[in-house]
């Protein structure tokens, strides 16, 4: 019985009693095959758009049989590079001058892989499509989950996820909180510390900003919901500058609890030496303040229409007129 040949490396299969006195080469060939198909190197030189790996059953001078291929020459077209159509692996240096031409590798008959210029490739056949498991350009493929132990650095360049605009959501997790980070693809949302954001950025929890916040168009809106939360802004030295009281809706300048009225302003340092309010009015043809309330001829509402001169005067509040102290008197009754 003669030899046969193997499908992948093309060893030399020896026949029981055959090769007398030649089976130890033959073994030798077969070893060295074996140790190219391990570690071995090969540099080719690309001459044509369509080229094949040298697959020679039973030596050792065949292309194919090697690891580590290295691609080399000036590309003159697109270019295709084939080995045969069984299931194995490379690595293919790609050190061509490919210009605007595409260099693709596959096996015979079958659908090809093409290669970056300038980069190498950890190349997969089926048998009848070439795929391209990893290249240092920056490509990596999983078709299923992908789990690093230790750290990832990501020097340069841009890391895009999802950039082919699937209905694929996002999720880092904390410590203790399984949604940190979450990005609702479909919605095109963004949740942190939720897995259902209901508008395009859901905090759950607080959020503080050192630095500026910029509102560029649009309308900010605080406590939309209608809830019992209040609003706060705090300066150097106070806690209260300004204060929104949402259960009680008012509104607090300097103070916590406003209570007095719907806005409540107070100057409460003693040494402040500053006025509680002040009014620069710069259209001479407006008026300073704007009253509107219901009107009585007495003093049994907001307004009075009373021209008369009350003779119970009360006080007198002191006012600043353009840099000069006045007073307004006051009194106990409108009448």
């Amino acid at each position: 019985m003669a030899s046969s040949y193997s499908s992948s490396l093309n060893l030399e299969l020896q026949a029981t009693g055959e090769n007398s006195g030649t089976w130890g080469n033959i073994t030798n060939n077969n070893l060295q095959k074996v140790e190219s198909a391990v570690k071995g190197y090969v540099s080719i030189a690309l001459a044509s758009t369509t080229d094949s790996l040298t697959a020679t059953d039973g030596t050792t001078a065949d292309e194919q049989s090697n690891a580590i291929i290295k691609l080399t020459g000036t590309l003159t077209g697109n270019t295709t590079m084939q080995c045969e159509a069984v299931e194995t692996w490379y690595i293919v240096d790609n050190a061509t001058s490919m210009s605007t031409h595409t260099l693709g590798f596959k096996p015979a008959g079958g659908t090809a892989t093409n290669l970056v210029a300038g980069s190498k490739h950890i190349l997969y056949s089926d048998g009848s499509t070439m795929f391209d498991v990893l290249n240092d350009a920056g490509n990596i493929k999983a078709n299923g989950t992908l789990t690093v132990s230790g750290n990832t650095s990501l020097d340069g360049g841009t890391f895009v996820f999802n950039e082919s605009s699937a209905d694929l959501d996002f999720r880092i997790e904390g410590n203790g909180d399984a949604n940190l980070f979450f990005t609702d693809a479909g919605n095109d949302r963004v949740g942190i510390k939720t897995a259902s954001p209901s508008t395009e950025l859901h905090v759950v929890g607080g959020i503080k900003a050192t630095g500026g916040i910029d509102f560029d168009g649009g309308g900010f809106v605080f406590n939309e919901s209608s809830a019992s939360v209040d609003f706060r802004a705090e300066t150097n030295t106070l806690t209260h500058a300004f204060f929104i009281d949402g259960s009680a809706d008012k509104i607090g300048f300097g103070t916590s609890t406003p209570a007095n009225a719907s806005v409540e302003i107070n100057q409460a340092n003693s040494s402040g030496a500053i006025a509680c309010l002040s009014l620069d009015q710069d259209d001479q043809d407006q008026e300073f303040l704007y009253f509107e309330g219901t009107s009585a001829s007495d003093s049994s509402a907001s307004l009075s229409s009373s021209t008369a001169e009350a003779s119970s005067k009360a006080g007198a509040i002191r006012v600043n007129i353009n840099g000069t102290d006045r007073w307004i008197r006051f009194y106990e009754t409108a009448i």
